[in-house]
């Protein structure tokens, strides 16, 4: 299969390096407004067509599918237009601004008939996979509370009125938005239904105006009962994260060693055991997602997760902020009630 890459800012390198390790799909386009960046992409992965304009690969009938890596405000129209044109349609978390633009995007999907996938790479990663596996199957049974944690620095991109990182226009949100996307999702994919919200997303260091929140703290209650926390911060001097669950038996713990391996470490009685580790877990969860879902296109595999669910994802995001605006715990139920039962 041939693709088209919509996008060459950093983060198309890590996309571009598992194309270039799958035998079964090419980049034959890589589409961005910098053409000096798209050309050094495409220099280096040896991609033969190069654009400004992303609809000149959507005219080629050889692309079967097309990968975007654009802002987020770009996912919706991008992802619509493509799959207007005939094409089928993977793109990067978060799968856009917010619920309404996700449901434009499922129903466009369904209106043409074209695949239409998200990539939430935590998902792929092994580890994440097996506490998944741990909770589902009993090996770790009712867990009853989780922290789930992420510090590092951006307060130099989040001071700069000229980076995109933080405003909600072109990103949807700042800290929560940007950094909690990813972890909401993995935390709802693990709990399940969720029943009630309350949080605070604050703006608390930088003093920009035109940026969103810097600093972030979600609290989700789920139907199971189990009640997990989120922090968030971009104003600290170093990267570190975390994300424990507890039980009434133990604890599971993942965690990042100094060489980038994800580790899964399980506690009972004060004995820590090491249950699994995971190599250069980030770059190696995005190349297992890219593979997945081209094996997708190719019919070859059942997405590991619906649309519904990344849709669902992105609505614990908004009820986040929600809650945070109105300073209230929002109940889930009352969304649905709003919204006429539509979801």
């Amino acid at each position: 299969m041939q693709v088209a890459l919509i996008g060459a800012g950093e983060f198309a390198k890590t996309h571009l390096e598992a194309y270039r390790r799958n035998p079964n799909v090419t980049v034959s386009w890589i589409c961005d407004p910098n053409l000096e960046a798209a050309r050094n992409y495409a220099d280096r992965y040896g991609i033969a067509n190069v654009t400004a304009n992303y609809e000149h690969a959507l005219l080629d009938p050889a692309v079967s599918f097309v990968d975007i890596t654009a802002p987020n405000y770009l996912h919706k129209p991008m992802a619509v237009r493509a799959m207007e044109a005939g094409k089928d349609v993977l793109c990067e978390k978060p799968m856009a601004l917010n619920v309404q633009e996700c449901l434009d995007m499922k129903l466009a999907s369904e209106r043409t008939g074209r695949k239409l996938f998200v990539k939430y790479h935590q998902r792929f990663d092994p580890v994440h996979r097996r506490v998944k596996a741990m909770i589902e199957s009993g090996q770790f049974p009712d867990p009853v509370m989780a922290m789930f944690t992420l510090f590092g620095n951006h307060i130099p991109s989040m001071s700069d009125p000229n980076h995109w990182r933080g405003n909600p226009a072109l990103c949807g949100g700042g800290c929560l938005f940007s950094s909690g996307s990813h972890v909401l999702d993995l935390i709802h994919s693990f709990f399940g239904k969720l029943k009630a919200v309350t949080a605070v997303a604050r703006q608390l260091v930088v003093n920009n105006p035109d940026k969103g929140d810097d600093n972030a703290t979600v609290t989700m209650e789920f139907e199971s009962g189990v009640v997990v926390n989120f922090i968030g911060c971009w104003t600290t001097d170093r990267w570190t994260w975390s994300k424990e669950i507890h039980n009434r038996h133990g604890s599971l713990r993942v965690e990042q060693d100094e060489n980038k391996s994800n580790l899964l470490l399980l506690t009972k009685s004060s004995a820590t055991e090491l249950l699994m580790e995971q190599p250069d877990w980030f770059n190696q969860s995005n190349y297992a997602a890219i593979d997945h879902f081209v094996d997708c296109m190719n019919d070859a595999a059942e997405p590991l997760y619906s649309l519904d669910e990344c849709i669902e994802s992105m609505r614990l995001l908004e009820l986040a902020y929600m809650s945070s605006e109105q300073g209230r715990r929002i109940i889930r139920n009352e969304i649905n009630e709003a919204e006429g039962k539509a979801v």
